[in-house]
């Protein structure tokens, strides 16, 4: 029921995405947007039909998105963005840092999931 009702909101902005990523100097194509749109939820019901409990998806999502949000977007948006200070200043080597510190936890927790979920697998004999 969760599935049936939030998937349609979600596909929205995926397949507007998707859509702006792969063919932004396109025009609007239908057979592309229904492609777009039986791909996402074919995926979302393998998905459903193969992921045990939420608790996996959320984990993995989780591990990603906030070492991406704490780590490594600010750092990369200050060396992008701030055009004063040279490469070699003590403010950008602390940014690369702090970039390279956020790639190394968020492949950690990624993989200590993977981990989780392979453990778990082979002790419960399935």
């Amino acid at each position: 029921m969760a599935v049936t009702l939030t998937v349609p909101v979600v596909i929205f902005p995926i397949r507007s995405s998707v859509t702006q990523l792969l063919w932004a100097g396109k025009e609007f194509s239908w057979w592309r947007h229904c492609s777009i749109t039986v791909v996402l939820l074919a995926f979302t019901n393998v998905l459903v039909i193969f992921v045990p409990t939420i608790r996996d998806i959320f984990g993995f999502i989780g591990a990603s998105a906030a070492a991406m949000l704490i780590f490594i977007l600010p750092s990369a948006f200050y060396i992008k963005l701030v055009k004063k200070e040279p490469m070699k200043s003590v403010q950008k080597i602390g940014a690369a840092l702090f970039f390279l510190s956020g790639i190394l936890v968020m492949t950690g927790c990624m993989t200590l999931i993977i981990l989780d979920w392979i453990h778990t697998d082979a002790s419960d004999g399935h």
